[in-house]
């Protein structure tokens, strides 16, 4: 394994790592279901299905039944928009103080586990991974699924 491979190795350790800390020191179903969609709402309340669609990565029909669910829990109300095929979400009083809850973990969690670097150190892995995400975007990788499992009636972060 050259350099370059390990080095890698190691950044995706370390994503790992910081993916499973959030699961244990952050809020429960905060970056999936109903907690992406309250934690996008507190961005942009009162937002179109598609706007969400859009924001959260996933398709219209999983987004219709996340909705539903919130809905039914008195997290988030369903309005009506001009366009007779779209439909607004909003949060309710309830909804708002569960994601500010869940934003305000989340933000206690991220700052736990950069405890260990300066300010300056966050700052140049910020520059570094922006770098990184750039290149390989100029590669022609953008993340987005191609192919069968892509249509699925299935979202990755609802």
């Amino acid at each position: 394994m050259n350099e370059s491979a390990r080095t890698l190795a190691q950044l995706k350790k370390a994503s790992k790592l910081t993916r499973l800390a959030f699961r244990k020191m952050g809020p429960k179903s905060y970056k999936r279901g109903q907690g992406a969609l309250m934690n996008a709402l507190l961005e942009n309340d009162g937002a179109t299905q598609r706007e969400l669609v859009e924001v959260l990565g996933c398709d219209r029909g999983a987004l219709k039944d996340v909705v539903k669910k919130a809905a039914r829990n008195g997290y988030v109300t369903i309005g009506d928009h001009a366009d007779k095929h779209t439909y607004t979400v909003s949060l309710t009083d309830e909804g708002r103080a569960i994601a500010q809850k869940r934003a305000a973990a989340n933000d206690k969690a991220a700052d736990e586990i950069l405890s260990c670097l300066s300010e300056e150190e966050v700052a140049q892995l910020n520059a570094l991974t922006e770098k990184l995400i750039l290149s390989v975007k100029d590669k022609g990788v953008n993340g987005k699924k191609k192919g069968r499992k892509a249509h699925r009636h299935h979202c990755c972060h609802c």
